[in-house]
């Protein structure tokens, strides 16, 4: 009886710990799941975004069909609008400067202080879709070319042709670099490829999760933002390319990804507005 009896205390010990365990891994489940939350969306009045990026209390756009750059204060109010530009993609900024890549014109435009100017880039670029600005190195999305042009002040590194295996790229959109590494949306190839500064391939992220056109990229300090455009989604990775988290909720074909002050700000290329979530 008394050997039952133990037996029945280490049986329900045993089973509390499992439960335990198993309300843990659900609970650390549900914290990785709940790390980006809907708050709102922000309603833009005839502008067709597909490049966004933040400056303090403010949010620039690209607005690609209406061939301008507009400032909006966070409650889609333009504060100023700057037009003449041939098709404006992902932009870039760099304290005060606004970096414009021209799809139609092959060109990288300058915005500062209500004046352009032009980035002279040394390799000749067949459609612009994206640009990142890191202190003197310049990385913009050649879409024609199926290439990353990589200017670092003299120096000149085209990386990546036409293809779909590792290193090879498909009408790539948009870029960032991060932490001496380039982020490429490597679009028709349903992926985000990884370089390091000399051009090397470095890994692959987003392959297994059917991504339909990888349009945006956005990474920050521990994350990987992805715009899937065609799945109406924006897939979070971490830094090597884990799964975290799928966003499905109240996108219009989303383009581009910015983040601050602990919000993501998901522009709408056809919905014409903007997907806020929090932390």
């Amino acid at each position: 009886m008394k050997n039952k009896v133990v037996f029945i205390l280490i049986a329900a010990f045993l089973g509390t710990i499992f439960l335990f365990s198993c309300r843990g891994k659900q609970e650390q489940k549900t914290e990785i799941g709940a790390q980006w939350k809907f708050v709102k969306s922000i309603d833009l009045n005839n502008v067709n975004p597909i490049g966004i990026v933040a400056q303090e209390n403010f949010l620039w756009l690209s607005d690609v069909d209406n061939n301008r750059i507009v400032k909006i204060d966070l409650d889609g109010k333009i504060i100023e609008s700057f037009d003449g530009f041939q098709r404006p993609m992902h932009i870039a900024i760099q304290k005060d400067k606004i970096y414009i890549p021209e799809y139609t014109s092959d060109s990288l435009k300058i915005l500062e202080d209500g004046k352009v100017s032009t980035y002279k880039l040394k390799e000749k670029p067949d459609a612009i879709a994206g640009v990142s600005i890191d202190g003197k190195t310049a990385a913009v999305a050649d879409f024609y070319n199926n290439r990353i042009i990589l200017q670092q002040d003299d120096k000149v590194t085209v990386i990546g042709k036409e293809g779909h295996n590792d290193g090879e790229l498909y009408y790539p959109t948009d870029i960032q670099i991060s932490n001496d590494l380039i982020y490429v949306a490597d679009a028709y190839n349903n992926r985000v490829q990884v370089f390091d500064l000399k051009g090397n391939y470095v890994r692959m992220i987003g392959w297994k999760e059917g991504i339909k056109v990888a349009t945006g990229v956005k990474v920050t300090g521990s994350q990987v933002l992805v715009a899937d455009f065609e799945g109406n989604r924006v897939l979070v990775y971490d830094l090597n390319g884990k799964l975290l988290q799928i966003l499905t909720e109240k996108f219009n074909h989303p383009t581009d990804i910015e983040t601050a002050n602990d919000k993501m700000y998901v522009v709408n290329y056809k919905g014409s507005s903007i997907s806020v979530f929090d932390k």
